[in-house]
């Protein structure tokens, strides 16, 4: 008999209490496994909703970032494997169980995640390439629209298969392995953590995998409103810190360059929609990001505002 559950789901939530109360419920129908939620300093109720439960441990965080949140969980988690798993997502009846076994027959894979949907039944791209100076090039140019190279050209998401990378809404991934590659980099607030983490657990001779065997609903930006400009310059500047970390300063150098043409060409595509009343308010608030994310690549230092130090938790509850 088990003295420990076989897995731990750890779920990240800030300000976003309806999509949480979901997750929870359908989180309650998986196979048995310890719950931990971290509480990222919500002010919309979320702290009362998780009060008046008595299946899952909470920690409350003054909002350190994404990656640290996750950190801080996964210390407390007693599993054999971590599901991280985002507030506004609801996974598939039995997905917690499926994502399991494909760790326990593959022991070569460290990471698994499975198929992500938009609400509307809409595939989200949540797997592809290792980010490199051709997939920021085309990405930051709109030309990934034609070429699709990062997401592994013709591949339909129908299959399964050994990724570079997998996206953090939703991922299963071995507690020792996560442990042993130093979990998340607290340095990146939010955006690109996920895949920083996917290379260091493939550095470590694990590999990363795909799933069709099973799916979640993943909402998206249930915890982000709006396209702001500090949304813009955080992702930004992680990219950066990514490229400084695994490619070095001159990749940095070529991403700054990239970006300020990017600047240029997504500004070029939303100046249309100002005419459009629906898209008028998404469009104004991406133009008044792209002058700022030009000015700041001029800026030849690497811009680390967006680091924060490791947090412990303020507050734990069970």
């Amino acid at each position: 008999m088990r003295d420990k559950p076989q897995v731990s789901a750890i779920v990240v939530s800030w300000n976003a209490k309806e999509h949480l109360a979901r997750c929870l419920e359908h989180l309650a129908q998986q196979a048995p496994h310890e719950l931990i939620v971290v509480e990222n300093g919500s002010t919309d109720g979320s702290s009362e909703l998780l009060s008046a439960r008595s299946d899952l441990t909470v920690i409350d965080l003054e909002n350190p970032g994404f990656g640290a949140a996750n950190n801080a969980g996964a210390r407390l988690a007693k599993g054999d494997y971590l599901l991280l798993v985002n507030s506004d997502c609801e996974l598939q009846e039995d997905a917690l169980r499926i994502l399991a076994q494909v760790l326990d027959e593959n022991p070569r894979v460290g990471i698994v995640a499975p198929l992500l949907r938009r609400p509307t039944g809409r595939l989200q791209r949540s797997a592809g390439r290792e980010p490199s100076l051709l997939t920021e090039l085309l990405k930051k140019t709109m030309l990934h629209r034609i070429v699709k190279y990062y997401t592994y050209g013709s591949w339909s998401y129908d299959e399964d298969r050994t990724v570079d990378w997998v996206s953090g809404a939703c991922m299963m991934v071995r507690r020792e392995l996560f442990k042993h590659v130093g979990g998340f980099d607290e340095r990146f607030f939010m955006f690109m953590e996920d895949l920083d983490l996917c290379k260091r657990v493939r550095d470590a001779g694990y590999d990363v995998q795909f799933t069709t065997q099973t799916s979640a609903i993943h909402y998206g930006g249930a915890s982000q409103s709006a396209v702001t400009t500090g949304m813009l310059l955080e992702s930004e500047r992680s990219v950066r810190l990514y490229f400084h970390k695994h490619h070095g300063p001159r990749a940095v150098t070529a991403i700054r360059v990239l970006s300020m043409i990017e600047a240029v060409v997504r500004s070029c595509f939303w100046m249309p929609a100002l005419v459009a009343p629906r898209m008028r308010r998404h469009a104004l608030s991406r133009l008044k990001a792209y002058p700022h994310l030009a000015r700041g690549n001029l800026n030849p230092v690497v811009d680390d505002s967006c680091v924060v130090g490791r947090q412990r938790p303020s507050r734990i509850r069970s």
